[in-house]
């Protein structure tokens, strides 16, 4: 019996979402040794990249729900008391998830909201 084919979408990692990884690694080669520190940052953009299958399978992020577009997240741990959520949105239409944010869990979440999505 044949698998059923599988939609593949195309991950798009927007402006505000690549300044705010970039962030992300700056803090990263400060605090970590240069070999953890890529590989952290590798992962992160193997998860992103992930979501070409399967993205439904994020958590829909309250605290954007009022927004007009269903965001969700998936979370990439750190460590044990660090982890970052994957915020992104998905476009069935042309088969495009859109990574709009990658936010560090240790801010303050109400900062979510005033973020560019």
């Amino acid at each position: 019996m044949e698998k059923p084919e599988e939609t593949k979408y195309a991950v798009v990692i927007t402006d505000s979402a690549t300044i705010a990884f970039y962030e992300i690694l700056e803090y990263l080669y400060k605090h970590y040794p240069i070999d953890r520190a890529e590989e952290i940052a590798r992962e992160i953009r193997d998860m992103a990249g992930s979501l070409m299958h399967n993205p439904e399978r994020g958590t829909k992020e309250s605290r954007l729900l009022h927004r007009n577009k269903a965001y969700r997240y998936v979370l990439y741990k750190r460590s044990k008391r660090s982890e970052i959520k994957i915020i992104y949105f998905i476009d069935d239409i042309s088969s495009v998830v859109y990574v709009t944010d990658f936010f560090p869990t240790e801010k303050d979440d109400l900062k979510l909201t005033d973020r560019n999505y």
